[in-house]
């Protein structure tokens, strides 16, 4: 063949054809997305077609000799987004083979047709060097490359986060306070929507999330749990591309809160170990993590990095000032010094979910009671300045985004209390809110406005509870059974101290209510209504020590308060109020008093009430989230919303000790207390989330069974019986997929 880079015409394989001359890869006549330096990698490849091509000359004909770059890592990446390109198999390759110590080789049949022009210092510039497109002169004044402008780009905070990833990315608000994230289907389509058309963007088994597109729009980077439903990563994937690239490699804790630098270099992510947050960098093209800054880990929400459009800062979610209330901050990446944007009201109002405009000039965030998504979108100007509040009402919020053109917020609220997937639209400089025409998801958008990316979930919920027999105490599984699902969630098992019922969490009515069925899922009956209370849903049932009431939290207004009823939801009363949120019940072991979680002092600790009335005493001092006393009413299990690990103090007062470390902060209801031990999930495996026992007598951890599915974060998602052989859990089958709306204007 001849030389690399000078093949006279359309180069055809298998079903694909590769036009030199155009720097384009067609499939069935649609170009398939490469981008240029892997475009050049790809044609080197077919000019030489049957031969090997080590690495080095890869490295010489793309990079250079005089380009400074991790190559190794960039020809992995190209190879790979190749591969994922052409629906090529590594281990079966059809189109691409690797020679292992020597290179790579082009193992399909080639042809070539009528000769095409083609300029050879196009198809193999170094990536580092000269343009792959044509230099501008004198001669040719209009050529310019296409390398994003470094003060063009655009941020979009990823939608689950909340939630799940939140789920993942610990920024999911779970039942504990009443509330459920409500994912976005359709808004009234007016004539831009219905212009749109809608293409599939990945095609993965498991759970992918938190699309971004890079500055060029060619590209997107998400969160994906792997080809093994394992662990979750950062991946990137071209436009038009089949296999995602994978950039980070995670061990313990999770991750969270993609950003894409606004030259396309580098992404931006949060990832959080052992309590310890930090705002990370990795390469675009891949390579080594970068540390860039500390962030609080919590469990509801954490860093949400966006890069300003300079290049030159980040927007944060910190701490304006030690233990103070979570704020937006800009963190200067030249000097690592934090500015404070915005400044909380009060220790029980937190500003999150910021935005970037995409102008640059102006964030929108969501000032909110903290551990809860009732709240109020603010504006605020980059430069500093005070913040205007654009919505009112209270409503919760679950997710937002900027318009394209900068001039209204999109977003996501239960307006007027009731759970609905309808998206709202409010103008930057105020006014009514309305309904959204345009945007029929949220999502992120492109840099140019044309494309939305978005996650896409299965009709239905597929939350259910599974019940677990087991031989002994921690012992061999016997029996495992799903005895609670229905089209809608089910979750928070708990079972009643006979050993004959359940009181859960449902959605099967259609909204967020308390039930109640026999210990085999059998019967199930709802206590509470919606029309009982003018608040969101209810959550966190727990039974009473003699069976005869069941205390829970819902909103009601503002904030959390805790409740009881007996057991066929009658005689339903408040045990808490007061301007402050309280949270996730359970009863002393003398059915006497209720423990609880509250930010009443400034900061989350346990509370302890008695039922009869009377005021609440302070449990915890150094954190406390949700706590469950031993058997024996001697001991104090808690685990914190701020930090990892199960942690027990004596009920007649004492210091706090760490029982063992393993508990994850979403994680933090993810446990249960038998009388000879604990069981909680561990998600920091190196396979599956595993179902442990801690032995009370031996102070060990022995795993149980390990969960093909997930289990569910940010929410009581575990129980078991007194003896400690039956356990029950919450979990989900994630299987979602992101696609893409193209064509707004």
């Amino acid at each position: 063949m001849a030389s690399p880079g000078t093949q006279q015409g359309i180069i055809r394989f298998g079903p694909f054809e590769l036009d030199p001359a155009n720097r384009e890869l067609r499939k069935g006549g649609s170009v398939v997305k490469l981008q240029r330096q892997q475009f050049a990698v790809l044609l080197l490849l077919v000019e030489r077609a049957g031969q090997i091509v080590s690495r080095e000359e890869i490295h010489q004909h793309i990079w250079g000799s005089d380009t400074f770059v991790d190559f190794e890592r960039g020809i992995n990446f190209a190879i790979n987004q190749i591969r994922a390109a052409l629906g090529d198999d590594a281990e079966k390759p059809r189109f691409v083979e690797t020679i292992p110590r020597h290179g790579y080789r082009f193992v399909c049949p080639v042809e070539v047709s009528e000769a095409a022009s083609v300029h050879p210092e196009n198809s193999a510039a170094p990536i580092g060097g000269a343009p792959l497109a044509p230099s501008a002169s004198p001669e040719n004044p209009a050529a310019k490359t296409d390398k994003p402008s470094r003060g063009a780009g655009k941020w979009l905070l990823p939608g689950l986060g909340l939630a799940l990833l939140l789920m993942l990315a610990g920024v999911f608000i779970g039942r504990h306070n009443g509330l459920r994230l409500q994912w976005p289907r359709l808004a009234k389509a007016g004539t831009a929507a219905e212009r749109a058309h809608t293409v599939a963007l990945t095609n993965v088994r498991g759970y992918v999330v938190s699309p971004v597109f890079s500055p060029d729009g060619k590209q997107v980077a998400f969160f994906w749990n792997g080809p093994d439903q394992n662990k979750v990563d950062v991946y990137v994937q071209m436009i038009g591309g089949e296999q995602p690239a994978r950039l980070t490699y995670s061990g313990a804790g999770r991750i969270c809160c993609l950003s894409w630098s606004p030259g396309g270099e580098r992404i931006s992510f949060v990832r959080c170990n052992h309590n310890a947050g930090a705002v990370y960098t990795v390469p675009a093209l891949g390579g080594a993590e970068i540390k860039l800054t500390d962030v609080p880990c919590r469990d509801f929400g954490t860093g949400t990095p966006a890069w300003t459009l300079d290049g030159k800062s980040m927007l944060l979610e910190d701490h304006c000032v030690p233990g103070g209330p979570i704020a937006i901050v800009v963190f200067s990446l030249e000097t690592g010094q934090k500015r404070c944007l915005t400044t909380s009201s009060s220790n029980d109002t937190e500003d999150s979910g910021l935005h970037l405009s995409p102008d640059g000039r102006n964030v929108a965030f969501i000032q909110s009671p903290t551990m809860s998504d009732v709240g109020e979108i603010y504006v605020v100007p980059l430069e500093g300045g005070t913040p205007r509040r654009l919505t009112s009402g209270g409503n919760p919020i679950t997710g937002m985004m900027w318009a394209a053109d900068g001039k209204r917020i999109i977003f996501l609220s239960q307006r007027g209390g009731i759970p609905s997937d309808r998206l709202w639209q409010i103008p930057l400089e105020g006014g009514e809110v309305e309904p959204e025409t345009v945007y029929q998801h949220l999502g992120a958008l492109s840099r140019d406005g044309q494309r939305l990316a978005y996650v896409v979930f299965p009709n239905g919920n597929d939350e259910s509870i599974s019940r677990v027999d087991l031989s002994d105490p921690g012992g061999h599984v016997l029996a495992r059974k799903k005895i609670l699902a229905s089209s809608a969630a089910d979750a928070t098992p708990q079972l009643s101290p006979d050993g004959t019922k359940i009181v859960f969490y449902s959605e099967r009515s259609g909204k967020g209510e308390i039930w109640r069925s026999e210990a085999d899922g059998s019967n199930p009956i709802q206590l509470t209504y919606g029309g009982e209370l003018e608040g969101t849903p209810s959550g966190s049932p727990r039974w009473s020590p003699d069976g005869n009431w069941i205390a829970f939290d819902r909103r009601h207004g503002k904030h959390s308060q805790i409740y009881v009823m007996d057991t066929e939801g009658r005689n339903l009363r408040a045990i808490t109020e007061g301007d402050y949120g309280n949270y996730v019940p359970s009863w002393s072991r003398d059915g006497q008093s209720i423990y609880f979680g509250s930010m009443r002092s400034g900061s989350l600790q346990l509370w302890k009430q008695s039922v009869h009335g009377g005021g609440a005493v302070q449990i915890t001092q150094h954190g406390g989230f949700t706590g469950l006393e031993s058997y024996d009413g001697k001991t104090l299990y808690y685990s914190k919303a701020d930090g990892e690990g199960l942690w027990s103090i004596p009920v007649s007062g004492g210091a706090e000790t760490l029982v063992t470390p393993v508990l994850r902060t979403e994680y933090w209801r993810a446990w249960a207390v038998s009388e000879t031990g604990l069981y909680l999930i561990d998600d920091d495996v190196l396979t599956r989330p595993t179902i442990e026992f801690y032995n009370f007598r031996t102070r060990r951890l022995t795993a149980v069974m390990q969960i093909e599915s997930s289990p569910l974060e940010t929410e009581p998602s575990l129980d078991a019986s007194r003896d400690g052989r039956i356990v029950f859990f919450a979990h989900c089958l994630p299987g979602n997929s992101i696609a893409m709306v193209e064509n707004f204007q």
